[in-house]
């Protein structure tokens, strides 16, 4: 029975190094597509959706969705394992939707600890959106 415990136990350690040692890409979601969906799409459907939050809990949501903005724009400016993706993230205005995204959900991580219900509104309206709707139109035609 000990020699069995043992075994197992040492299984498990080589599982855990080898995950360690996978290369980043291998971990990560595939592609950009199931960064979108999963992450992206979330997380900017909450910050849209800001009425008056009024607890700490309530502006945490917001908080929270902006970070997950953040890294997921992170990623998405890598590009991904889709059939389009690495050609997407060699464009120079794929980089620049990405980089928006990114200070869009910095700024929004700011106004949400500020409790700045305006702020929060005015980059998400004016700053957050136009890129994705640019982004859409260029990489991803027909997905408004």
């Amino acid at each position: 029975m000990k020699s069995v415990q043992i075994h197992a136990l040492l299984l498990l350690t080589l599982c855990a190094v080898t995950i360690i040692a996978a290369e980043p890409d291998e971990i990560l979601p595939g592609s950009v597509n199931d960064i979108m969906v999963t992450i992206v799409t979330p997380a900017t459907n909450t910050i849209w959706g800001i009425e008056d939050p009024q607890s700490d809990e309530e502006w945490q949501v917001f908080f929270d969705a902006a970070v997950q903005l953040v890294d997921a724009s992170t990623r998405i400016k890598a590009g991904g394992k889709g059939p389009n993706d690495a050609t997407w993230a060699q464009d120079p205005e794929w980089q620049r939707f990405a980089d928006v995204l990114i200070e869009s959900g910095q700024e929004i991580q700011v106004a949400a600890r500020e409790r700045n219900l305006d702020a929060l509104i005015e980059i998400s309206n004016d700053k957050m959106y136009p890129p994705c709707e640019d982004c859409h139109i260029k990489f991803h035609p027909g997905l408004q």
